[in-house]
């Protein structure tokens, strides 16, 4: 099968990153062959173009929500024939003259593979590129910690008192499109919950906001350390906890951590998605909240059950292999394409 891609040219973009780290795993399992095109005229960040055999159009939509400019979009999605849309809710599309091509892809994260051409440098002098090429070669670039199998995991079943990580971040000042008073509800919310579940329970709770200038200000009594939220010991800090918390992107959207949480095969507890995510089903792979006093409430219930929690972190580990692994989603993809 032959696949051709079509970019936008620019370094690194979290969200279009894991369809290309999807279609270079089926190139190297030498199930299609792959050609990816960087143009600086193809006018999305967050959209993949893709050309199946040379016959077959497809758009991969990774945005946060329905934030695209329309008209644009249209142009583009008028000859594709197939639109995968992350962030999909058929509610706020039917009234597109291409709704009938718009179908859901699933749960997205920042997640790479070698040679991906998103994490390569596109200018710069030899000088930087050399040193870029030297430590991709000892492994000490940023992008390396994105790996596929830096965030896969085993379920494991509990050892002693569950722990539980609820890793967030405050929006408030920091996002143009939406409004102070909308980000400050957001924040308000996630601060609460925090400390709710702190008081409950205990040192079995690791939470707060990562570092930033309005999280110290307003909510200093919420902040993780930054050594908890590097990478590399973020990651470490998923997998030894049994339960992580989730709460919605930008715009609504599934966030990157939800993603996350399910390839490390953990229990989650998560806000109510706004999205459609295939197969991905309330109390199966995540118990729900719409308010604090539920958030606690149901990590409450699955802290309780070891039962509940263990069959979880499995059903999300299948889920993983099934859905989310970044070469399993681009061939469900082709499932819905008939290409396969």
């Amino acid at each position: 099968m032959k696949c051709r891609l079509n970019i936008a040219k620019r370094k690194g973009d979290g969200h279009i990153s894991q369809i290309l780290a999807g279609f270079i795993m089926l190139h190297e399992q030498k199930l299609i062959e792959l050609d990816i095109h960087q143009s600086d005229e193809f006018p999305f960040v967050s959209i993949v173009e893709a050309t199946i055999n040379n016959d077959i159009k497809v758009l991969y939509d990774m945005a946060d929500g329905y934030t695209f400019d329309q008209e644009r979009v249209e142009a583009y999605a008028a000859r594709a024939d197939y639109y995968f849309k992350r962030s999909f809710n058929q509610e706020l599309h039917h009234q597109y003259p291409f709704a009938s091509r718009i179908h859901p892809l699933g749960l997205n994260y920042h997640v790479t593979v070698k040679n991906n051409i998103l994490d390569k440098p596109l200018d710069g002098s030899i000088l930087e590129k050399t040193k870029w090429y030297l430590k991709e070669k000892i492994g000490k670039n940023y992008h390396q910690k994105f790996y596929v199998e830096h965030f896969e995991d085993q379920p494991k079943e509990q050892t002693g008192e569950p722990r539980i990580l609820f890793a967030t971040r405050t929006w408030s000042e920091e996002v143009d499109d939406l409004s102070m008073e909308e980000t400050k509800v957001i924040d308000d919310r996630r601060a609460q919950c925090i400390r709710e579940l702190r008081n409950h329970f205990g040192p079995r709770f690791i939470g707060g906001f990562s570092q930033r200038e309005y999280a110290r200000k307003h909510y200093s009594d919420c902040l993780l350390d930054d050594s908890k939220t590097n990478r590399t010991h973020f990651m470490k800090l998923v997998k030894e906890s049994d339960i992580c918390l989730a709460t919605m992107g930008l715009f609504g959207s599934n966030g990157w951590k939800l993603g996350e949480y399910v390839a490390a095969s953990k229990g989650i507890v998560s806000e109510r998605l706004r999205y459609q995510v295939p197969g991905f089903k309330s109390n199966d792979h995540y118990l729900e909240f719409t308010d604090v006093e539920e958030c606690v409430k149901q990590t409450i219930e699955l802290a309780s059950n070891p039962a509940l929690l263990l069959q979880m972190k499995r059903n999300n580990y299948n889920y993983y292999h099934a859905f989310l692994r970044p070469d399993q989603l681009i061939l469900n993809s082709f499932a819905t394409m008939q290409v396969i």
